[in-house]
């Protein structure tokens, strides 16, 4: 049987880191439970309007990737959904802001990255088990001729 999880902790959790960094403008917060955070900006798949997120997120050659574990619910987040409807999207990664390009990752190279994020922080193996659905992983990648974004 499955532990059962409490999403009013991790909410409470992700508040109170989401105030650290945007009272620091992002220079506290950017590590947590053993991985660099970014945020992310997306536009809603359905509203249009701009949504933002913290996220943890591990470094490759062609740009940040993320995970979009929803900490094992049976449904992506909203910013997967997102990134899903308009690929675009803008990051601030240690403090400087860029556009970026979202390719969600499959095959072999997600089960790499997914083993990652799993030898990082173990809990995303967990996540894996409580649900039947396909976790998605998105390589966050610059593009080509992008200045920095706001």
């Amino acid at each position: 049987m499955r532990k059962p999880h409490s999403r009013k902790r991790y909410r409470a959790i992700w508040k109170i880191h989401r105030w650290v960094w945007d009272a620091t403008g992002g220079r506290l917060g950017r590590r947590a439970v053993g991985m660099s955070v970014l945020e992310l900006v997306t536009t809603g798949h359905k509203s249009g309007e701009r949504r933002r997120v913290l996220l943890n997120y591990l470094t490759t050659p062609d740009g940040p990737a993320v995970v979009g574990s929803n900490v094992g619910d049976d449904s992506d987040p909203a910013w997967a959904k997102n990134l899903r409807a308009h690929l675009e999207a803008d990051v601030r990664e240690a403090g400087r802001w860029h556009r970026v390009r979202a390719r969600q990752v499959d095959g072999e190279d997600y089960e790499r990255l997914f083993g990652e994020f799993v030898k990082v922080q173990p809990d995303y193996g967990e996540y894996r088990s409580r649900t039947d659905r396909h976790i998605p992983v998105f390589v966050l990648e610059a593009e080509p001729g992008a200045r920095e974004s706001a």
